[in-house]
Protein backbone atom coordinates (compact mmCIF):
# COMPACT_ATOMS: atom_id res chain seq x y z
CA UNK A 1 0.00 0.00 0.00
CA UNK A 2 2.56 2.33 -0.82
CA UNK A 3 0.48 4.10 -3.21
CA UNK A 4 -1.75 5.19 -0.66
CA UNK A 5 -1.00 8.40 0.64
CA UNK A 6 -0.52 9.83 -3.01
CA UNK A 7 -3.73 8.37 -4.06
CA UNK A 8 -5.76 10.17 -1.10
CA UNK A 9 -3.98 13.00 -1.85
CA UNK A 10 -4.27 13.59 -5.25
CA UNK A 11 -8.12 12.51 -5.17
CA UNK A 12 -8.86 14.72 -2.08
CA UNK A 13 -7.13 17.71 -4.03
CA UNK A 14 -9.48 16.46 -6.92
CA UNK A 15 -12.42 16.81 -5.12
CA UNK A 16 -11.61 20.19 -3.49
CA UNK A 17 -10.03 21.98 -6.94
CA UNK A 18 -13.02 20.58 -9.17
CA UNK A 19 -15.78 21.96 -6.52
CA UNK A 20 -14.31 25.37 -6.05
CA UNK A 21 -13.21 25.90 -10.09
CA UNK A 22 -17.13 25.05 -10.91
CA UNK A 23 -18.28 27.17 -7.80
CA UNK A 24 -15.92 30.33 -8.50
CA UNK A 25 -15.78 30.08 -12.05
CA UNK A 26 -19.07 28.75 -13.00
CA UNK A 27 -21.05 30.17 -10.68
CA UNK A 28 -22.64 26.63 -10.25
CA UNK A 29 -24.65 26.43 -7.02
CA UNK A 30 -22.24 25.37 -4.23
CA UNK A 31 -24.27 22.26 -2.94
CA UNK A 32 -24.47 21.10 -6.75
CA UNK A 33 -20.81 21.89 -6.90
CA UNK A 34 -19.86 19.15 -4.23
CA UNK A 35 -22.27 16.46 -5.42
CA UNK A 36 -21.54 16.61 -9.08
CA UNK A 37 -17.25 15.46 -8.41
CA UNK A 38 -18.52 13.01 -5.92
CA UNK A 39 -20.92 11.46 -8.23
CA UNK A 40 -18.55 11.30 -11.21
CA UNK A 41 -16.22 9.71 -8.84
CA UNK A 42 -18.36 7.19 -7.59
CA UNK A 43 -17.94 5.65 -10.94
CA UNK A 44 -13.99 5.41 -10.62
CA UNK A 45 -13.08 1.77 -10.06
CA UNK A 46 -10.05 1.21 -7.52
CA UNK A 47 -8.18 -1.57 -6.39
CA UNK A 48 -9.90 -3.67 -3.62
CA UNK A 49 -7.04 -3.37 -1.39
CA UNK A 50 -7.75 0.57 -0.73
CA UNK A 51 -11.27 -0.09 0.23
CA UNK A 52 -13.79 2.63 0.70
CA UNK A 53 -10.91 5.15 1.24
CA UNK A 54 -10.80 6.66 -2.10
CA UNK A 55 -14.34 7.61 -2.75
CA UNK A 56 -14.22 9.17 0.61
CA UNK A 57 -11.20 11.23 -0.31
CA UNK A 58 -13.41 12.87 -2.75
CA UNK A 59 -16.08 13.26 -0.87
CA UNK A 60 -14.06 14.59 1.36
CA UNK A 61 -12.41 17.17 -0.72
CA UNK A 62 -15.82 17.88 -2.20
CA UNK A 63 -16.22 19.12 1.49
CA UNK A 64 -12.88 20.86 1.76
CA UNK A 65 -13.87 22.86 -1.80
CA UNK A 66 -16.73 24.28 -0.30
CA UNK A 67 -14.81 26.73 1.29
CA UNK A 68 -15.72 30.60 1.03
CA UNK A 69 -13.91 32.44 -1.68
CA UNK A 70 -13.05 34.77 0.87
CA UNK A 71 -11.10 32.59 2.99
CA UNK A 72 -9.64 30.44 -0.16
CA UNK A 73 -8.74 33.00 -2.96
CA UNK A 74 -6.66 30.67 -5.45
CA UNK A 75 -5.93 27.11 -6.03
CA UNK A 76 -2.56 26.96 -4.85
CA UNK A 77 -4.05 27.76 -1.01
CA UNK A 78 -6.51 24.12 -1.94
CA UNK A 79 -2.89 22.67 -3.00
CA UNK A 80 -1.98 23.38 0.82
CA UNK A 81 -5.83 22.71 2.49
CA UNK A 82 -6.09 19.38 0.59
CA UNK A 83 -2.29 18.49 2.25
CA UNK A 84 -3.88 19.34 5.71
CA UNK A 85 -6.83 17.18 5.14
CA UNK A 86 -4.96 14.85 3.48
CA UNK A 87 -2.52 14.36 6.72
CA UNK A 88 -5.94 14.34 9.06
CA UNK A 89 -7.65 11.75 6.86
CA UNK A 90 -5.12 9.16 7.09
CA UNK A 91 -4.53 9.82 10.85
CA UNK A 92 -8.44 9.35 11.48
CA UNK A 93 -8.81 6.07 9.97
CA UNK A 94 -8.09 4.31 12.84
CA UNK A 95 -9.16 6.47 15.29
CA UNK A 96 -13.11 7.32 13.92
CA UNK A 97 -13.97 3.83 11.91
CA UNK A 98 -17.46 3.80 11.53
CA UNK A 99 -18.85 7.29 13.08
CA UNK A 100 -20.82 9.23 11.11
CA UNK A 101 -19.77 13.29 10.31
CA UNK A 102 -16.14 12.16 10.36
CA UNK A 103 -15.53 13.25 6.32
CA UNK A 104 -17.28 16.87 6.95
CA UNK A 105 -15.12 16.75 9.84
CA UNK A 106 -11.90 16.52 8.42
CA UNK A 107 -13.00 19.17 5.36
CA UNK A 108 -14.04 21.78 8.56
CA UNK A 109 -10.67 20.85 10.27
CA UNK A 110 -8.39 21.45 7.79
CA UNK A 111 -9.97 24.47 6.24
CA UNK A 112 -9.92 26.11 9.61
CA UNK A 113 -6.51 25.53 10.17
CA UNK A 114 -5.66 27.14 6.41
CA UNK A 115 -7.85 29.94 7.34
CA UNK A 116 -5.46 29.81 11.13
CA UNK A 117 -2.59 29.84 9.82
CA UNK A 118 -2.99 32.67 7.00
CA UNK A 119 -4.30 34.93 9.63
CA UNK A 120 -1.09 33.80 11.70
CA UNK A 121 1.13 34.30 9.02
Amino acid sequence: MTLFTPLIYSLFLLGSVSCYVLHSSFAVPIVLAATFPALIGSFIPFKNEFKHHPYAAIYTGCFAGMCSTAAINSLWELIFVALIGTFLYIKSISLFEGFGGRLGGIAFTCSALFVLIKGVL
